[in-house]
């Protein structure tokens, strides 16, 4: 199993009834392909999934769950799974070159407009292309989105520490000992990384039971998360930047996400016609612990129409 650590992790698979997905690729402005997947009818709605650095194969299951109203289309982000082949620098992997990729999707769709579902990272993205392209925007909606400036990272950081069980800890700390790793080190790796994000759960017995399966198949790509967080930390306030965006934006909060709640407050004070909605009793992986609250609402939020 491939090295997965980062500072924010999305989502696992759920099990779903699976419909027809369609990889398929387009070419951005400085000639690199990337590569997105795509099921359903209807109004289109583009997906980011969280990281940065992790393949999007974790989300096929939205495509199932939403593809019966919506065209749902999801993005692989350059440098992470089916667009992973992509070059990789400080000049190739940044929020701008990222934010265009997008533009670049959007032009291959003939849109004028974008109805933009990010999650977590995934949310952080789509306030930075609300930013840069304010007119291409039709509607955001925002899930577990993660910090949108440094003032809430130690908040992060002690909800994080708080929510790790001291079984978890000493499970962390079991499989991380050389001895414990050498006869199996992918399952070393995979039993590692389910006590970690374990807190990402307010069910922790339910993050037990299904992080250790969803995590065999979920890539994630090191070099292409720090080149990312090595250029957002340039400038790192997202809501700020996106002021100029004055279409639909509803945020989606699980009630118990370790992501401080603090975030949501001040993308709505940064775009005052945002919505909020809570899923009670949820961490912040809630495709995974409430997949039937969420997608019901999604399907509620994406179908409203334009005021």
């Amino acid at each position: 199993m491939n090295k997965r650590i980062s500072l924010l992790i999305l989502s696992v698979l759920i099990p779903v009834i699976v419909l027809a997905q369609t990889p398929e690729s387009f070419q951005t402005d400085d000639g690199e392909t990337l590569c997105y997947t795509r099921a359903g009818s209807g109004p289109r709605v583009i997906l980011l999934c969280g990281g940065p650095g992790f393949d999007a194969s974790f989300m096929h299951p939205w495509l199932d769950s939403l593809a019966n109203q919506f065209e749902v289309v999801l993005f692989e982000q350059r440098g992470t799974g089916l667009s992973a082949k992509a070059k990789l620098d400080s000049t190739t992997i940044n929020l701008q070159r990222a934010c265009q990729d997008i533009d670049d999707l959007r032009n291959h769709f003939g849109d004028n407009k974008l109805t933009i579902c990010g999650y977590s990272w995934g949310g952080m993205l789509a306030l930075a292309y609300a930013a840069r392209y304010p007119d291409h925007v039709r509607k955001l909606v925002l899930l577990s989105t993660g910090p949108v400036d440094p003032s809430t990272n130690r908040a992060f950081s002690d909800n994080i520490n708080w929510n790790t069980y001291p079984a978890e800890r000493d499970s962390i700390a079991y499989w991380s000992m050389p001895e414990r790793r050498e006869p199996d080190p992918a399952r070393a790796d995979l039993l590692q990384m389910t006590f970690s994000l374990m807190n990402r759960f307010y069910d922790h017995n339910l993050g037990r039971t299904m992080l250790e399966e969803s995590l065999q198949n979920v890539d994630y790509n090191q070099v292409m998360s720090g080149l990312m967080w090595k250029d957002i930390y340039k400038d790192f306030n997202f809501a700020e930047a996106a002021k100029c965006y004055k279409g639909r934006c509803n945020i989606i909060r699980p009630r118990q996400d370790v992501i401080p709640e603090e975030v949501v407050f001040k993308i709505k004070e940064a775009l005052p016609q945002s919505k909020i909605y809570f899923i009670e009793r949820c961490g912040h992986l809630a495709d995974l612990e409430k997949p039937k609250e969420l997608f019901s609402l999604l399907r509620i939020v994406l179908a409203e129409e334009d005021e």
